[in-house]
């Protein structure tokens, strides 16, 4: 192992771990959480790893134009956490070095619902870490650079992926650099997490090949968000605060984080709003229109910042490529390519970790298979859902609950708000039911979870009690 300097740090270089190859090149397209993560995932199984990331990448934690949304809170839940951590077992270490604040569930957090108020604040000892996505990016960018035989390239534009010569599958991709040069790099695998899929999707249209359907949920919401520093004494009864809208008569959701830097970082959201919040009065006073006092309160004691940031999301999107008979040979979807989650949620890092954890899983069950590129595909796809199905169905539900979302509702919609807002009242009451609830949220059980026998029984008890 050697020692390395990068961003400033010292670093030990590793060598990947895993005892069989699957080609001698694999391409990663874009280096936000999914492409970094898949990297590590990859390391193991090929001779080398390429990332290709667009954007200029600087050596410390700062937005990039491939990433709007990186001025925002970002939510890297405690399954997402584990999942990254597995794949790379020092980044957890590295990003509470570099100032992620540890918050654990739910005795740090300040949790509002209208229906059932603040949830109480039990120690589950269900650990997260807060810090911006710039940092979070970076410690995880660190770790994929230490390891030997993964090579980051920035300033590096995809403008396709090319076909084999037979139109079956894949030989690589063409690139152009930041200096104006280009080349076809080879590859066996290309695993596309360019964010929207468009390096697959055109590849789809270039074979001939029909896209996968889509699902679109068009939530419209807009961010307003403010950098503060506040008074210790102010927040000393909780980490986060998360403050939930009343739909339809309140539209406003609030997230309340604390940064690396020991500053507070705020959204405040809306849904298809016409006007953006521009001023710190005007932040302040939509503050006081949530559902509870609680961040108007902290944030009047807050110094103004310097600006309010925006950002807006149209469209919640799953592409199915599970739902294809096949993919062409030697491509794989992953992360926001797949599937772009509503970001107030904050599932969206997390599915995204995970979604690699299940592909460092398939590489090891099928790398000595025949042809164990079309074997990794094809378990990956059999078994993405597991992944996706639990964050995409907690956020579109939430979602629907606003009229104006687009979108088809699923035909039990009505019966899911009633048991939704029976598991939050049992989870107020039962401290069983209340963690089994932080466990689906957090992604470290599927949502089936909740449903299992013991789980509904306690909700119903609740239920029989308060309607006694």
């Amino acid at each position: 192992m050697a020692e390395l300097i990068k961003y400033g740090v010292l670093f030990t270089e590793q060598k990947p771990h895993g005892s069989h190859e699957l080609g001698k090149r694999a391409i990663v397209i874009g280096a936000g959480i999914g492409g970094l993560a898949a990297a590590g995932a990859l390391a193991p199984y090929f001779e080398q790893v390429d990332i290709l990331e667009r954007d200029r990448l600087a050596e410390t934690a700062g937005s990039r134009c491939g990433t709007p949304q990186d001025r925002h809170p970002h939510g890297l839940l405690a399954g997402g956490l584990q999942a990254l951590d597995r794949i790379f077992p020092k980044f957890k270490r590295d990003l509470t070095a570099a100032g992620g604040v540890p918050v654990t569930f739910a005795r740090d957090v300040q949790f509002e619902r209208p229906d059932v108020g603040a949830l109480p604040k039990r120690d589950f000892k269900i650990a997260a870490l807060c810090a911006t996505r710039p940092l979070i990016e970076l410690v995880l960018r660190r770790q994929a650079e230490a390891i030997s035989n993964i090579t980051l390239r920035p300033a590096a534009r995809v403008i396709g992926i090319v076909p084999a010569a037979d139109d079956a599958g894949v030989r690589g991709v063409r690139v152009v650099y930041g200096s104006g040069c280009s080349e076809t790099l080879d590859a066996d695998l290309v695993v596309d997490a360019s964010g929207r899929g468009a390096p697959t999707l055109t590849l789809f249209d270039t074979l001939g090949w029909a896209r996968p359907q889509t699902t679109e949920i068009g939530v419209d919401i807009t961010y307003s968000t403010a950098v503060v520093e506040i008074p210790s004494d102010v927040t000393a009864a909780w980490k986060a605060v998360l403050t939930l809208p009343d739909p339809p008569h309140i539209a406003l959701h609030a997230v309340m984080l604390p940064t690396e830097d020991g500053r507070w970082i705020i959204t405040i959201a809306d849904h298809s709003a016409t006007v953006c919040i521009d001023t710190w009065d005007a932040f302040l006073e939509a503050s006081r229109s949530l559902i509870t006092p609680t961040v108007y309160n902290a944030l009047r004691y807050a110094q103004p910042p310097a600006s309010i940031r925006h950002y807006r999301f149209a469209i919640s999107t799953w592409r199915h490529f599970e739902r294809l008979p096949d993919l062409p040979r030697g491509v794989l979807p992953i992360a926001d390519a797949f599937c772009r989650f509503d970001p107030i949620h904050g599932q969206g890092m997390s599915s995204a970790g995970k979604q690699a954890l299940l592909l460092r899983d398939v590489l090891s069950r099928t790398a000595a298979e025949p042809d164990p590129i079309r074997a990794v595909q094809a378990a990956f796809m059999a078994e993405v859902t597991s992944v996706l199905e639990t964050p995409w169905t907690m956020s579109t539900n939430a979602d629907f609950a606003f009229p104006q979302t687009r979108g088809e509702r699923p035909d039990n919609f009505a019966e899911a708000c009633e048991f939704e807002a029976a598991l939050f009242r049992a989870a107020a009451a039962d401290p069983v039911v209340h963690r089994a609830m932080l466990e689906v949220a957090q992604l470290l059980e599927p949502h089936q979870r909740l449903h299992e026998p013991e789980i509904v029984r306690r909700i119903e008890a609740v239920s029989t009690k308060a309607a006694a």
